[in-house]
């Protein structure tokens, strides 16, 4: 059954000391509900959750533990390393946020209409949370029942610069795809290294052409850009090219509690704003720290990141006219004219749904909707290589967990209802997690990060 034919409850989170969750079955309206969770307690459980994640962990004063450790505690001994300790948690944290009277009415609707459709707009504090591993009954998933989306904050579509077109008006246009771009060398520095090996790189590659072949849409058979050299300028040119999607595999970077910075990484690099070597953008260019901890001076090499605030405003806050005419203009721009973004995203990189972790829900995705996006489909958190899944966890090179991941997506982005051709491929990869031996490569590690919000366009 299609989302459009399901029953839609709308859950809202805030965070005020405790977390506030309400919750309005769009069919009907004037019967909401609301519960207060326990601060300190849903703190202890989401802590339990990123215990399980690839995010270098605290082990002292201002120290963290390394990426190599952080990967290897998450593939090896975490929660979602073994179905057993992936069902605990999973329990743990539907006992705290995930209210029983809620459970009960979902699993009612699903009965009497085939699936329920459930739009979340999350807390900062539950922002990691992946609902779709929530149980609705002891040996059932909220995924079994329900599709499950997010929704950008009411104040993102009275705002908004660009409203996005309808699918079946853009869907015969070239697809534009980023496949792990080089970075200037400095970038090494901080830990931005390539996101594919040979292996994983060529599996990419080769599903997307099986994929283009298999198509006689011009989306699917045009478009598809490889380039390994990639900076904001040959960004924009692609995209004033009209385009029914953009595909990015990379790297995505963000300072906590500034959701502005979250950025894409390209091939830039700074510099005098006149100079070809350097460009102009609104996120602070990556310096090395000293020995003592300090940043080191400004250098015309550092890498500069493409961040939220630049796909927002562009080049409004630059003086300088040869940036504008980077660009093929004589003024400045706003971030929509220069990166028109497409009716569909993918962002397959590392927490690239970094917007709802702050109060101030602004960072990529927002910046994608506000540009023109309908679907942006990202991750909730920082997803392993599949070069870890190799050396650490031990699979075999053919087994490609994170690029069967993002394959899907594109596959789902390329499809007439991309929210049904996701949600079936998660209940499979679930399916085959919970049938199998605890096989890491269907761990919810990975096929649980995706998130997709939706932001069609609402008119009077």
């Amino acid at each position: 059954m299609s989302s459009a034919h399901q029953p839609t409850v709308l859950v809202r989170a805030a965070d005020a000391g405790d977390t506030y969750l309400s919750w309005t079955w769009l069919d009907t309206p004037g019967s909401s509900q609301a519960v207060r969770l326990d601060g300190t307690v849903v703190k202890d459980v989401v802590d339990l959750l990123d215990c399980a994640l690839l995010a270098p962990l605290p082990v002292g004063t201002d120290q963290f533990e390394s990426k190599d450790a952080a990967t290897r505690r998450a593939l090896l001994t975490g929660a979602f390393a073994k179905p057993d300790t992936e069902r605990t948690l999973s329990a743990a944290l539907t006992e705290v946020m995930f209210p029983t009277t809620l459970r009960e009415e979902i699993v009612e609707r699903s009965l009497r209409h085939g699936g329920v459709h459930l739009r979340v707009t999350p807390s900062p504090r539950l922002a990691r949370v992946p609902w779709e591993l929530l149980f609705v009954t002891p040996d059932r998933r909220l995924l079994d029942v329900a599709m499950v989306t997010l929704d950008p904050p009411t104040t993102v579509h009275a705002e908004r610069t660009v409203l996005p077109p309808a699918w079946s008006d853009v869907e015969h246009l070239p697809a534009l795809h980023i496949l792990d771009p080089s970075l200037p060398t400095r970038a090494m520095d901080h830990g931005l290294g390539r996101t594919l090996s040979g292996i994983a790189k060529n599996a990419l590659l080769a599903g997307l052409a099986a994929h283009a072949n298999a198509s006689t849409s011009a989306a699917s058979s045009r478009g598809l850009n490889a380039s390994q050299t990639v900076d904001r300028v040959d960004l924009s040119r692609e995209l004033r090219v009209p385009r029914s999607r953009l595909f990015y595999f990379g790297h995505v970077s963000s300072t906590t509690d500034e959701p502005g910075s979250a950025s894409i990484h390209l091939h830039d690099t700074s510099g005098a704003p006149s100079s070809d070597a350097g460009r102009w953008g609104m996120a602070e260019a990556l310096r090395p720290r000293t020995r003592l901890g300090e940043r080191a001076p400004a250098h015309p090499g550092d890498h500069l990141p493409l961040c939220a605030l630049d796909f927002l405003l562009g080049t409004q806050q630059c003086t300088d006219p040869h940036v504008w005419r980077a660009y093929g203009s004589d003024r400045p721009q706003s971030g929509h004219e220069i990166w028109p973004i497409p009716s569909r995203v993918a962002l397959i990189a590392c927490e690239g749904g970094v917007d709802f972790r702050s109060v101030e829900t602004f960072g990529l995705v927002m910046a994608m909707v506000d540009s023109g996006a309908s679907l942006v489909t990202t991750t909730r958190w920082t997803l392993p290589t599949d070069h870890a899944f190799h050396t650490t966890a031990g699979l075999r090179k053919s087994v490609v967990p994170t690029v069967d991941l993002a394959l899907a997506v594109d596959r789902a982005h390329a499809s007439a209802d991309p929210l049904q051709s996701l949600h079936r491929w998660q209940q499979e990869q679930l399916a085959k997690w919970a049938a199998g031996d605890g096989n890491i490569a269907h761990s919810p590690l990975v096929w649980a990060s995706l998130t997709t919000t939706v932001a069609a366009a609402r008119t009077e």
